[in-house]
């Protein structure tokens, strides 16, 4: 998997180079953009279940996330000193999932236990390609680069919790904790100008986004010797789709 997205970030960077014989007429390096919009951000469900750190619990076996989808807000600012080449940082602000474990059979007729929530915020660095010149009205553009992710207000669900303690593993409350993430990212994205003349400066931006996020999930609770950990590889790797508005300075 690792070996296919490197493959995919160099086809993307190839372009790149294939512009490299750019007329010194053509670099503006007071060419910038700003964003903002909306961004619905979709996490992975396809992640590994809780563990013991060194013994798997038969209840928790073969169980898997449910992460439920939400909406926030973005930021970016782009500098694009040539035409065919752009560095954006985008800022995705926090945004709200609730967890569910599926396949979950400790509870008699139910396969499944709410376990909890997190909050997530995202800083990306790309470097983007543009495909068209900047007299174009539409300016599709892709873009590769690095994602640090933070998660925090992570907590358990009272029904985890007392799964915890009624099961025998716990004798009081557990914390949940997963940190953050350093992983890449990659967007394929277009500005629309909505005109000429006054309305040249005004776009309007799509962008799909794709980020390799893996922090580590961890539950510590108490027991009687002193307390324990059920830990998971937790793989967020979000898409996430950006709608907004941009302005050319």
């Amino acid at each position: 998997m690792k070996t296919l997205r490197l493959a995919a970030c160099l086809a993307l960077v190839l372009p790149m180079f294939a512009k490299a014989q750019i007329p010194i007429s053509d670099v503006d390096l007071t060419r910038f953009y700003l964003r903002i919009g909306a961004s619905f951000v979709y996490p992975d469900d396809n992640n590994t279940s809780l563990k013991y750190y060194v013994l798997q619990d038969w209840e928790l076996y073969r169980t898997h996330w449910e992460v439920e989808d939400d909406i926030t807000w973005n930021v970016s600012g782009v500098w694009r000193p040539l035409p065919y080449l752009g560095v954006e940082l985008l800022y995705i602000g926090d945004s709200d999932h609730s967890l569910t474990l599926q396949n979950f059979r400790a509870t008699p007729g139910q396969d499944n236990i709410y376990f909890g929530r997190y909050s997530a915020s995202s800083a990306n660095l790309f470097v983007n390609w543009y495909m068209n010149d900047l007299i174009c009205l539409g300016q599709p553009y892709l873009g590769i680069g690095v994602n640090y992710s933070d998660y925090y207000d992570d907590e358990l669900n009272p029904d985890f919790q007392r799964y915890l303690v009624n099961s025998g593993m716990a004798t009081g409350p557990g914390r949940f904790g997963m940190g953050h993430s350093w992983g890449g990212s990659a967007q394929l994205g277009i500005d629309w100008r909505l005109g000429r003349g006054i309305a040249q400066s005004w776009l309007i931006n799509a962008a799909v986004i794709y980020t390799d996020s893996n922090p580590d999930a961890e539950v510590t609770y108490p027991t009687a010797p002193g307390y324990e950990r059920l830990y998971s590889e937790f793989e967020t790797n979000p898409w996430t789709l950006n709608l907004g508005i941009t302005y050319e300075f």
